[in-house]
């Protein structure tokens, strides 16, 4: 069950590769997708994370489906508010009811305990070359990686990947909200 729990909390994909440009609070414009955002998806993209997670926990044992279910539920449905901010040269992502995670803009690596079940993992935050935000979280049996992405319309999309050992298949979704 802890892997479940950590797979919730974890995000995974490569790390960013030495000499990627990253952006720093010095820039003129350190990142476009600083700000706060309020959720934009509606029911429908409530319902499309819920289906994912569904999909991802109807091959466990029927015992553990459930647990497996709300342990997934509670940190990657939509919440009604998110906020990227940068302080120094730490980025920060604050959800609504969630623990906030900052890394340094640069990719590093760094130790993170998550104050609700103290899982210890490591995070990092990176700018893509294409200006997307990239945030993993990389625990010993599962990962979790966040893609934040300002859409020609002004919109801030998540791609979220969840993958466990634990978990027959990765869980992918995407969530959308818009500048408050």
């Amino acid at each position: 069950m802890a892997l479940i729990s950590l797979a919730v909390t974890v995000l995974a994909s490569p790390w960013a590769p030495e000499g990627t440009p990253q952006a720093k609070a010095s820039d003129p414009e350190p990142l476009p997708l600083l700000g706060t955002y309020r959720f934009a998806g509606g029911q429908e993209e409530t319902q499309e994370v819920e289906r994912a997670i569904d999909e991802a926990v109807e091959e466990m044992n029927i015992f553990i489906r459930g647990i497996a279910r709300r342990r997934l539920q509670e940190p990657n449905l939509p919440t009604d508010e998110l906020r990227i901010s940068l302080g120094g040269d730490m980025i920060t992502v604050a959800r609504t009811g969630q623990p906030k995670v900052s890394a340094p803009a640069t990719g590093k690596r760094v130790a993170w305990r998550n104050p609700r079940n103290g899982n210890e993992l490591e995070v990092s935050h990176r700018i893509t070359p294409a200006g997307a935000l990239e945030q993993k979280l990389v625990g010993d049996r599962g990962a979790s990686t966040n893609v934040f992405a300002i859409s020609a319309d002004g919109k801030l999309s998540m791609k979220t990947t969840v993958t466990a050992d634990k978990l027959p298949s990765a869980i992918r979704f995407t969530t959308t909200y818009v500048r408050k």
